[in-house]
């Protein structure tokens, strides 16, 4: 497992990145809610003009700008890894309405307690495998982009992440005192 999470991480981190090109490499957002359970669910920011409503982050293209620079990504291989993002990111974007339709149902039910636990397992079960379906998606999609870099550039794109996983670790609570 230990040798997996460097690729997890990296799978996390590709798909959310930056709200702005410009922002540098603040990777946390993307297609949708919050990193949990193996990143399967992604960030969301509060739009400016309806509060109450969300707008997906764009993911952080590593394979452009600054960091293309620094990982030293050629042309075709920024052609090659746009390709797969935008053949793959209808799917990501559907499979992530999927998600969120029947978490939103599975969150309703539970909250009006007078469902049958059959239901409630069928609605559960249905959740699950389209919140794997995703992960799967997007995991591929990564393993895919990952394949057209060099070993070098897979190497500094790593060390590019532990950067800015220490410049962005929060700080652990200080202890209560009693």
């Amino acid at each position: 497992m230990a040798r997996h999470t460097p690729w997890i991480f990296t799978a996390v981190l590709v798909v959310t990145g930056p709200a702005s090109a410009g922002a540098g490499p603040a990777w946390a957002g993307s297609v949708g809610r919050t990193a949990t359970e193996a990143g399967v669910q992604i960030d969301q920011t509060p739009a400016k003009a309806e509060p109450h409503k969300t707008e997906p982050r764009r993911p952080w293209k590593f394979w452009t700008g600054d960091s293309r620079t620094e990982l030293g990504i050629t042309a075709q291989q920024a052609a090659d890894i746009e390709q797969i993002f935008q053949s793959t990111m209808p799917t990501l974007e559907a499979l992530k309405e999927k998600v969120d339709s029947l978490e939103a149902g599975v969150s309703q039910t539970i909250k009006d307690g007078s469902a049958d636990l059959a239901v409630v397992t069928q609605q559960v079960d249905r959740f699950e495998a389209a919140r794997a379906d995703l992960s799967k998606t997007r995991t591929l999609m990564l393993y895919r982009m990952r394949g057209v870099l060099t070993a070098d550039q897979r190497t500094r794109l790593k060390a590019m992440m532990d950067r800015w996983e220490a410049a962005h670790r929060k700080t652990p609570d200080l202890p209560v005192r009693r």
